[in-house]
């Protein structure tokens, strides 16, 4: 059985664009309400959760009718401005089910190399939680250049976690978890439960298929993960496809893969 620290209980969850919409036509409104309802319960249970949601292009995707992500980064951020409204509306429609305020807070990379940025982050992101107001952090995609970019918010996500020092960080993707192979294309392909540390060995083991919607793929998780456990934060990479996921991780149900934080 898995064991967090339950001190502070301050969670950061990770959620990715397939959760929140196909990138086409379809925003996935039950997975949403679901997830907000989740959420709520752990708030109301007295956790403290930061949410670093991806989606805004796969929103805007959705919004204007586009069936394929351009390649170009001026169209990519054009599409990040006009998503990003109808993603935090679409939150906050479901956090005042259950009483609750969201703060937005948009991030580039210079936000959490600069110390007195990074300072000026914790602080809010602290005031936000102390008033009972759920953050939702995104890279800051609509004027954020390649220089200044996390590349993903997989690594956002990490680089938060590190910020607030929290108890664990929950990556949620369309997959169970880290596979000895690609569970997409090998049918043997067997869930990985426990790693105990992130060597060279499991970076061959990762696979990834390119994606028309979505940016960053396990191997951009790996990467996330190796960041936060490094300095002593437990992770864990699963699917949103189980009832009650978030409280039966919590109390220590092996379901995704396990990193274990290093001393």
């Amino acid at each position: 059985m898995r064991v967090f620290p339950s001190d502070n209980k301050k969670i950061v969850i990770k959620v990715s664009t397939n959760m929140i919409t196909d990138g086409v036509a379809e925003i996935y409104l039950d997975k949403v309400q679901a997830f907000v309802k989740e959420v709520a319960d752990l708030i109301h249970e007295g956790y403290s959760v930061i949410i670093v949601s991806s989606g805004a292009i796969g929103c805007g995707l959705a919004k204007l009718g586009l069936k394929t992500r351009p390649k170009e980064y001026k169209k990519l951020q054009a599409l990040a401005s006009v998503g990003q409204i109808h993603l935090m509306s679409l939150y906050q429609q479901e956090f005042n089910r259950y009483n609750l305020h969201i703060g937005q807070i948009l991030l580039s990379a210079d936000d959490t190399r600069d110390s007195t940025r990074k300072s000026n982050v914790r602080n809010t992101l602290e005031v936000l939680l102390e008033k009972g107001i759920v953050p939702i952090i995104n890279e800051n995609d609509s004027v954020a250049i390649e220089e200044l970019s996390y590349g993903d918010n997989d690594t956002l996500s990490a680089l938060v976690s590190i910020l607030l020092y929290v108890d664990l960080l929950i990556i949620l993707t369309d997959v169970e978890g880290l596979f000895d192979k690609n569970p997409k294309i090998h049918a043997d392909a067997k869930i990985i439960r426990q790693v105990d540390k992130i060597s060279e060995d499991l970076d061959k083991v990762v696979e990834d298929i390119d994606g028309d919607i979505t940016f960053g793929g396990m191997k951009s998780k790996i990467q996330a993960v190796k960041k936060a456990t490094i300095v002593g934060i437990p992770a864990i990479i699963t699917s949103f496809n189980n009832e009650n996921l978030l409280k039966r991780l919590l109390n220590g149900e092996e379901l995704g893969t396990y990193f274990i934080a290093q001393k």
